[in-house]
């Protein structure tokens, strides 16, 4: 087992002491975790303008959609959509949910809408609800590979 352990290492080609991570890929990995910083920055700045300027109003509850998750096979667990129909303007809009509900919605049933004033197929369901990426992820990530780099340079 030893010898083709040996044998091996011989292949890869010479090994000297370990020197650590080339300056320049922790400068790819800094480079890299200052934009996750700064795409979750500006997307939170994003939602949290959205938000301000959004309107919340009733919507009614006009069609549910039944999905099943692929590991379902015998579909005994069913995830429920709901399509909310609202009213700008004197104009219809229809949206449905973004995340299932293992609840059934009754058709006809009121449910809360945020919307832009501006453009009202920009909306999303819910009081608290922003339509978009999350900017946590981004941000999280981006901390965590800049923390990573920092303890890999020294």
């Amino acid at each position: 087992m030893e010898s083709a352990f040996n044998s091996i290492l011989l292949i890869s080609g010479p090994h000297g002491t370990y020197e650590g991570v080339p300056p320049l890929v922790m400068a790819g990995f800094i480079i890299v975790a200052g934009a996750l910083i700064f795409l979750g920055i500006y997307l939170s700045r994003k939602r949290r303008e959205w938000l301000q300027h959004s309107v919340l109003t009733n919507g009614e509850v006009v069609e549910v959609s039944k999905r099943y998750e692929r590991s379902d096979k015998l579909g005994q667990s069913p995830i429920f959509f709901p399509v909310v129909s609202f009213i700008v303007n004197g104009r219809q809009f229809k949206i449905e949910a973004d995340k299932g509900m293992s609840m059934l919605s009754q058709v006809g049933q009121t449910m809360q809408v945020r919307y832009n004033p501006e453009n009202p197929y920009d909306s999303a369901l819910g009081e608290r609800s922003i339509p978009g990426l999350n900017p946590s992820v981004f941000l999280i990530l981006g901390i965590v590979l800049l923390c990573t780099s920092a303890l890999l340079m020294f």
